[in-house]
């Protein structure tokens, strides 16, 4: 019986949700005409997105905005590449033009060489400045020296204007060529560039300076090179060029990235080092310089320039490029150009194609939305009559559909309101009788519920102490372990202690062993010096006697005359020798004597060490004992402290069996208050279901008669 009341109830409450929806609608729609304008007002209720709309702006969006993404992209990406491209070749060309110049300016160094090689220059210098020579003869090499830097100089290169040698030593001269001619003793040998040469390995190259840095054209740029040389003579010389700085603009004046590309050098502080206006050498270049090769730049109009640089180790220098961005692609004006006409034909396109479709979608739908608005009014009757094959002609048929299944429902529902005001009488008389029983249920429970929930409560403070007793035993253990392991560490620490005190031991008895052979070869030294000195003396004794034999020899010489003259200078040379070979053996003898002494010394020295080594190992011997000692007594203090962590450990497991079994019972106990406190609110729960059930009777009731004229409004 409660079975067929709850399927009555499900199917009352869904024909009443459906019927409360219909009225609703007709009456609003009674208020609003087909078009959307208020009936009463005669004026729109605001602007409506239709389907058709819907479509016009899919469609038309669908179709630009692929276009206008794809025009741009390309576009994007063509700029891009081009960028790159043209970065590549600008750093290719710049790179070039650098090795270009590297290549140049080797001549001016092969032309260093030709004079640091030139074995008569060096002759020259030598006689240019050698005091003991005629003044002739310098003025000669002089001249010599000048026509060689001369011919250089005035030769085919028309871009060098000074070339110099300089003498490190003012002593050594100065020579150069030009109108002004260089006093050596007033050039400043302690210039900061000057000494760069002189310490330099090989060439140095000196940025653009104006007046250059010897001063002999004081109107012009130059920048220079230097290399210092040793002459023959182990003189030390500078060969020194200044080169006219419009050679640089010569060799880049060419290059060309762009129609208003610039090239130019600078140096590390983005100097300019040449230009055809000397006012500009020295100022900072108009475009920074890139953190790599390869950058770009905003000048000071706003233009942006790709700007590249490649360094020369040669000469410490940057040859930078700089093109406009806009130069370089210009030519994608034209792919605009073009994307915007594809734009323009791609939307009058789309305009099109949105008015077709959502005309061919849109008649049909509002058509639809009458029909519609005449059911939604309780008219049942209506039907689509749609021609079309598509989604819109299968719109229509389900739309017929419905209303025949709508009007089944309603005639259903109308045989149902008679047996569901019957059944509504009986399931009130029911549910009061359910709510009493369910009351008295909810007030048994609840005390039951009350009486677990202490329970759980005294059990949990249980658990909680057992807790804390494992905490504490827990301590205990640490530090248990702690202490068997300082006792661990003092064992292997003892350990140590024993072998390295064996160590000591065996060394120290090696140092012994090696200190008496020390002794032992001290006096076989002594013997070997004292065989050395009665060398000593026979060689003294065979000195004397050579000098006694070279002085016969020149008594007999002299009575000879002139026939035993030659004879005289030989036995005077042996004469010589003799007293030389004395000397040599006097300063032998002093330093066997000095070697004597020390050796004496030694000895005494070895024989005082001698019993301190004896008494070092005496105690090496007596605290390798203690370190044994103190190993057996650790041996013992681990094994006890094994014990007592064994046991420890026993009474832990104990611990662990008791907690878990407060724990099994604060469990248990917890379980059973909340199963008691579900099957209190569950009781609850029921006493709540009990009284609606008796509310929802006396509306079924209710619901009944008001489902009864509410199916009075529709026509089926």
């Amino acid at each position: 019986m409660s079975t067929q009341k709850k399927q009555l109830l499900s199917k009352l409450k869904s024909h009443d949700t459906l019927f409360k929806k219909i009225p609703a609608s007709s009456n609003e729609d009674e208020k609003k005409g087909n078009d959307g304008k208020d009936v009463n007002s005669g004026h729109r209720t605001g602007f409506q997105l239709t389907v058709g709309r819907k479509l016009f702006v899919i469609i038309f969006c669908s179709v630009l905005i692929p276009v206008l993404i794809a025009g741009s992209i390309s576009l994007s990406v063509t700029k891009r590449i081009i960028e790159e491209n043209s970065s590549q070749a600008a750093y290719e060309t710049i790179q070039q033009t650098s090795e270009k110049i590297d290549a140049t300016f080797t001549t001016y160094e092969f032309t260093m060489n030709q004079f640091i090689t030139n074995l008569n220059l060096h002759q020259y210098l030598f006689e240019a400045t050698e005091r003991n020579r005629e003044a002739y003869a310098r003025l000669n090499a002089q001249r010599m020296i000048s026509d060689a830097l001369n011919q250089v100089a005035y030769g085919s290169d028309t871009k060098i204007n000074t070339i110099a040698i300089i003498g490190v030593n003012p002593d050594h001269g100065l020579y150069n060529t030009g109108n002004t001619t260089l006093n050596s003793a007033d050039f400043d040998r302690e210039a900061e560039w000057f000494q760069q040469i002189v310490e330099a390995d090989g060439s140095l190259w000196l940025h653009t300076k104006m007046g250059g840095y010897l001063g002999v054209h004081p109107g012009k740029a130059s920048f220079a090179v230097g290399k210092m040389f040793r002459s023959s003579y182990n003189q030390r010389y500078v060969v020194f060029i200044e080169i006219d700085q419009s050679l640089i603009n010569d060799l880049v004046d060419d290059i060309k990235l762009s129609d208003s590309s610039k090239v130019y050098i600078t140096d590390g502080q983005n100097k300019l080092l040449h230009g055809h206006d000397l006012a500009v050498i020295g100022s900072e270049a108009e475009l920074p310089l890139p953190s790599e090769n390869r950058g770009t730049a905003e000048a000071e109009n706003g233009e942006t320039h790709i700007v590249v640089k490649h360094y020369s180790d040669m000469v410490d220098w940057y040859v930078v490029g700089a093109a406009p961005i806009a130069e370089l692609t210009a030519d994608t004006q034209v792919i605009s150009q073009a994307n915007t006409i594809i734009m323009i034909v791609a939307a009058a396109l789309a305009i099109l194609l949105s008015i077709v479709v959502s005309r061919s979608m849109g008649n049909p739908l509002r058509r639809l939305q009458r029909l519609m608005n005449e059911g939604a009014k309780g008219n049942l009757n209506v039907r689509t009559n749609f021609k079309n094959r598509d989604e819109i002609g299968q719109v229509g048929e389900s739309f017929n559909d419905m209303m025949e299944q709508i009007s089944q429902l309603v005639s259903q529902t109308n045989d149902s309101a008679a047996e569901v005001l019957n059944t509504a009488q009986e399931l009130t008389v029911a549910s009061k009788d359910t709510a009493h029983a369910a009351r008295e249920i909810s007030e048994a429970t609840e005390q039951i519920a009350n009486g677990a929930s202490t329970l759980a409560m005294e059990a949990e403070r249980g658990n909680e102490l057992v807790i804390d007793l494992s905490k504490q035993l827990a301590q205990v253990v640490e530090a248990n372990r702690m202490m068997s392991e300082v006792a661990a560490d003092v064992h292997r620490v003892s350990e140590q202690g024993t072998g390295y005190m064996g160590q000591l031991t065996e060394k120290t008895q090696s140092t012994e062993e090696m200190t008496r052979r020390m002794v032992e070869k001290v006096d076989q030294l002594k013997e070997s010096t004292a065989s050395i000195r009665n060398l000593l003396v026979m060689l003294t004794q065979i000195t004397q006697q050579t000098n006694i034999l070279a002085l016969n020899a020149s008594i007999e010489a002299s009575r000879s005359g002139a026939a035993g003259r030659g004879f005289m200078v030989i036995a005077g040379e042996i004469r010589k020798l003799a007293d030389e070979s004395r000397k040599s053996i006097d300063v032998v003898a002093d330093m066997i004597e000095h070697i004597q002494t020390g050796i004496d010394e030694t000895v005494t020295v070895m024989q005082e060490a001698y019993p301190l080594f004896q008494e070092q190992i005496d105690a090496v011997i007596d605290a390798d004992k203690i370190f044994n000692d103190v190993r057996d007594r650790m041996i013992g203090l681990v094994q006890q402290a094994d014990e007592v962590t064994e046991a420890i450990e026993q009474l832990e497991k104990v611990q662990q069996v008791l907690s878990d079994t407060m724990a099994s019972v604060s469990a248990v106990s917890e379980e059973s208050s909340a199963i008691s406190e579900e099957v209190a609110s569950s009781s609850a729960s029921q006493l709540h279901t009990s009284e609606s059930l008796v509310r929802l009777a006396n509306n079924l009731e209710q619901l009944s008669q008001a489902l009864s004229e509410s199916l009075k409004k529709f026509k089926f």
